[in-house]
């Protein structure tokens, strides 16, 4: 799960070659090499978060969680508007360390993103629901492995009972919205985006999304 993203700041060249070689490596598994190219990387461009974004996620696959935990910290201190799952992992490693969730339980929930087989991506989300229910993430996931819109409805009010992330929570809203304007409510739907887009809690990914679908909405 190594991400690239549309930088807006400016880079500097050295740090963004380092970068890119960092991720081969991690992608190779070589996780020591590549920690050390994003070490080297943060060293020149302290202020950038991708290379410490990717630096947690190393970590996270090494099984080091509170290391991979510190460095999400970093990223959302940098982007704390979102940067990809950070928001999710921070919940997800913040409940593990605080005692909530079982430790492994995000490296083991990424597993839903990495098998592209949707029996094993329910089968991953029926067994962290049956032993951790709290788990907002799970119920994200189990809503949009979901056909039949009333129960996927009634999983996305179980996510939003559980106090999810900034990044979940939007997910689960923007997907109500969806299916309360198909449901012929749309000022109920207008009203849960416009909420959304209006909450500084909300993540600007999910701010945009937000948009499109009012826009689609309003056709």
């Amino acid at each position: 799960m190594y991400y690239f993203v549309k930088m807006e700041q400016s880079i500097d060249a050295k740090a963004q070659k380092l970068h890119l070689e960092a991720r081969e490596l991690g992608q190779a598994g070589n996780y020591e090499a590549s920690v050390a190219k994003l070490e080297q990387a943060i060293a020149i461009q302290p202020d950038w978060a991708y290379p410490y974004y990717d630096l947690a996620f190393t970590y996270l696959l090494k099984g080091d969680f509170d290391k991979a935990l510190q460095f999400y910290q970093k990223t959302d201190s940098l982007q704390p508007k979102g940067f990809f799952t950070t928001k999710t992992a921070l919940y997800s490693l913040q409940g593990e360390a605080a005692g909530k969730f079982p430790k492994g339980l995000y490296g083991y929930y990424l597993q839903i993103e990495w098998t592209e087989d949707a029996d094993k991506k329910f089968e991953i989300v029926k067994t962290i629901l049956a032993n951790v229910p709290d788990f907002a993430p799970a119920w994200k996931e189990l809503a949009l492995l979901t056909d039949n819109m009333e129960t996927r409805e009634k999983y996305i009010d179980e996510g939003l009972s559980k106090d999810p992330d900034a990044d979940t929570q939007g997910i689960l809203l923007l997907n109500k919205a969806v299916i309360v304007n198909e449901a012929g409510n749309k000022e109920e739907a207008l009203q849960i985006l416009t909420t959304l887009i209006n909450d500084p809690y909300t993540t600007t990914g999910n701010v945009e999304l937000a948009k499109m679908v009012v826009t689609q909405i309003k056709g």
